[in-house]
């Protein structure tokens, strides 16, 4: 498989990674999953299931992103790349023990699932995945392969992301949600849409 139809399909992933995180995020809105009494009923399953494809996708995504402006992004992408993927695949980890582990928890021991279990670890976390994005964002905006206004975004929703870790707000990861599915939808027609093959080929 060419490297163009590759970066191609991480711009499919972003775009599905982005989509998925947003309608994860709309429905958190009407869901309390801090509610460890709640934990497993079927609101919380399937919030958590949308995060968590979404974050696997966005690990392809943010490959993608990466590659089309290795260059341009010089070290301080390169950094950026490292923590934010490190970051989120770490996430993953957090998601995955939400939707598998904690159901399980608050039926067989719900004296342990309400207690702060990994708080550390989950911080730590999405702290290290905030800072890479941030970098990532900066990166981005002085490399100049996508739109500014898309990189931004990016920027923006990175800054919004680090709100977590002091206060729980519903909804924080939607701005970057977004933005990941612009800069996909940019990485998917730069590198193979069916308009610039058609370009291509008359040339």
């Amino acid at each position: 498989m060419s490297s163009e139809k590759l970066l191609r399909l991480a711009g499919l992933a972003a775009i599905a990674a982005g989509i998925l995180s947003i309608i994860g995020d709309v429905l958190s809105l009407g869901v309390d999953l801090e509610a460890t009494d709640a934990a497993g009923d079927v609101s919380q399953r399937i919030v958590f299931g949308f995060y968590l494809l979404g974050t696997v996708l966005l690990l392809l995504g943010l490959t993608g992103l990466y590659a089309s402006q290795s260059r341009a992004a010089g070290i301080l992408g390169f950094a950026g790349f490292l923590l934010a993927f490190g970051g989120t695949a770490l996430t993953v980890g957090a998601i995955w023990f939400e939707f598998f582990v904690v159901p399980d928890l608050a039926a067989q021991a719900p004296d342990v699932a309400t207690g702060e279990l990994g708080f550390t670890g989950f911080a730590l976390s999405f702290l290290i995945a905030a800072v890479g994005w941030v970098l990532f964002a900066i990166a981005t905006l002085r490399a100049g392969v996508y739109p500014r206004l898309a990189a931004g975004l990016l920027l923006a929703g990175a800054l919004v992301s680090f709100v977590p870790l002091f206060v729980q707000v519903p909804a924080t990861g939607l701005l970057l949600s977004v933005a990941i599915v612009v800069l996909g939808f940019f990485l998917w027609r730069r590198h193979g849409a069916p308009a610039q093959i058609g370009q291509r080929r008359t040339k």
